[in-house]
Protein backbone atom coordinates (compact mmCIF):
# COMPACT_ATOMS: atom_id res chain seq x y z
CA UNK A 1 0.00 0.00 0.00
CA UNK A 2 1.30 3.43 -0.90
CA UNK A 3 2.01 6.26 1.44
CA UNK A 4 -1.03 8.45 2.24
CA UNK A 5 -1.04 11.80 0.48
CA UNK A 6 -0.09 14.75 2.67
CA UNK A 7 -2.57 17.62 2.73
CA UNK A 8 -1.53 20.80 0.96
CA UNK A 9 -2.07 22.84 4.13
CA UNK A 10 0.38 20.57 5.98
CA UNK A 11 2.93 20.82 3.17
CA UNK A 12 2.51 24.59 3.17
CA UNK A 13 3.07 24.70 6.94
CA UNK A 14 6.23 22.64 6.46
CA UNK A 15 7.50 25.16 3.91
CA UNK A 16 7.44 22.70 1.01
CA UNK A 17 6.46 25.35 -1.53
CA UNK A 18 9.09 27.96 -0.65
CA UNK A 19 11.64 26.70 -3.18
CA UNK A 20 9.21 25.10 -5.62
CA UNK A 21 6.06 27.24 -5.64
CA UNK A 22 4.95 25.64 -8.91
CA UNK A 23 4.18 22.42 -7.04
CA UNK A 24 1.25 24.16 -5.36
CA UNK A 25 -0.45 24.45 -8.78
CA UNK A 26 -0.46 20.65 -9.13
CA UNK A 27 -2.68 20.51 -6.04
CA UNK A 28 -5.08 23.28 -7.05
CA UNK A 29 -8.01 20.88 -7.34
CA UNK A 30 -7.69 19.64 -3.77
CA UNK A 31 -10.93 20.32 -1.86
CA UNK A 32 -10.82 23.35 0.42
CA UNK A 33 -12.47 23.40 3.83
CA UNK A 34 -14.17 26.71 4.48
CA UNK A 35 -16.01 25.85 7.69
CA UNK A 36 -14.25 26.84 10.90
CA UNK A 37 -13.65 24.33 13.65
CA UNK A 38 -16.35 24.44 16.33
CA UNK A 39 -15.08 25.45 19.76
CA UNK A 40 -17.81 23.61 21.65
CA UNK A 41 -17.95 19.85 22.01
CA UNK A 42 -20.87 17.97 20.46
CA UNK A 43 -23.77 17.52 22.88
CA UNK A 44 -23.80 13.73 22.55
CA UNK A 45 -20.38 13.40 24.22
CA UNK A 46 -20.23 12.48 27.90
CA UNK A 47 -18.86 14.96 30.43
CA UNK A 48 -15.43 13.28 30.40
CA UNK A 49 -15.33 13.10 26.61
CA UNK A 50 -16.32 16.76 26.32
CA UNK A 51 -13.50 17.70 28.71
CA UNK A 52 -11.07 15.74 26.52
CA UNK A 53 -12.50 17.48 23.42
CA UNK A 54 -11.78 20.90 24.93
CA UNK A 55 -8.29 19.83 25.96
CA UNK A 56 -7.43 18.53 22.48
CA UNK A 57 -8.76 21.71 20.84
CA UNK A 58 -6.78 23.86 23.29
CA UNK A 59 -3.46 22.09 22.75
CA UNK A 60 -3.71 21.51 18.97
CA UNK A 61 -1.25 23.58 16.94
CA UNK A 62 -2.78 26.85 15.73
CA UNK A 63 -4.30 26.76 12.26
CA UNK A 64 -4.39 22.97 11.96
CA UNK A 65 -8.01 22.19 12.85
CA UNK A 66 -10.84 22.95 10.41
CA UNK A 67 -14.52 22.05 10.29
CA UNK A 68 -13.62 18.83 8.50
CA UNK A 69 -11.64 17.64 11.52
CA UNK A 70 -14.52 17.44 13.99
CA UNK A 71 -14.87 13.67 13.68
CA UNK A 72 -11.15 13.09 14.13
CA UNK A 73 -11.17 15.21 17.30
CA UNK A 74 -14.27 13.35 18.49
CA UNK A 75 -12.50 9.99 18.05
CA UNK A 76 -9.45 11.32 19.90
CA UNK A 77 -11.63 12.68 22.73
CA UNK A 78 -13.47 9.34 23.12
CA UNK A 79 -10.27 7.29 23.11
CA UNK A 80 -8.50 9.67 25.50
CA UNK A 81 -11.48 9.65 27.87
CA UNK A 82 -11.55 5.84 27.80
CA UNK A 83 -7.80 5.73 28.48
CA UNK A 84 -8.17 8.03 31.48
CA UNK A 85 -11.27 6.34 32.89
CA UNK A 86 -9.58 2.95 32.76
CA UNK A 87 -6.39 4.44 34.23
CA UNK A 88 -4.31 3.28 31.30
CA UNK A 89 -5.54 -0.33 31.40
CA UNK A 90 -6.81 -0.35 27.81
CA UNK A 91 -5.73 -2.72 25.04
CA UNK A 92 -2.57 -1.78 23.19
CA UNK A 93 -4.54 -1.52 19.95
CA UNK A 94 -6.63 1.34 21.44
CA UNK A 95 -3.50 3.19 22.56
CA UNK A 96 -1.98 2.73 19.10
CA UNK A 97 -5.14 4.12 17.52
CA UNK A 98 -5.12 7.08 19.92
CA UNK A 99 -1.52 7.99 19.18
CA UNK A 100 -2.10 7.55 15.44
CA UNK A 101 -5.09 9.88 15.45
CA UNK A 102 -3.24 12.42 17.59
CA UNK A 103 -0.33 12.45 15.16
CA UNK A 104 -2.70 13.30 12.32
CA UNK A 105 -3.44 16.68 13.89
CA UNK A 106 0.07 17.42 15.14
CA UNK A 107 -0.22 16.19 18.73
CA UNK A 108 2.99 14.19 18.82
CA UNK A 109 6.58 15.42 18.88
CA UNK A 110 7.43 13.95 15.47
CA UNK A 111 4.22 15.34 13.90
CA UNK A 112 4.98 18.81 15.26
CA UNK A 113 8.56 18.61 14.06
CA UNK A 114 7.30 18.23 10.50
CA UNK A 115 5.36 21.52 10.77
CA UNK A 116 6.99 24.91 10.49
CA UNK A 117 5.41 28.15 11.55
CA UNK A 118 6.54 31.43 10.03
CA UNK A 119 7.81 33.97 12.53
CA UNK A 120 5.67 37.12 12.13
CA UNK A 121 8.80 39.27 12.44
CA UNK A 122 10.24 37.68 9.29
CA UNK A 123 7.43 39.14 7.17
CA UNK A 124 8.20 42.70 8.23
CA UNK A 125 10.32 44.43 5.60
CA UNK A 126 11.49 47.09 8.01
Amino acid sequence: MGRPRTATSVLDARGAFKKHGERRNERAKEPKVSSPFPKTAPRHLSKGQAACWREVVRIAPAGVLTGADTLVVEVIACLLSEFREMKGMVPASRITRLTSEMAKIGLSPSARASLSVDDPDDDDEF
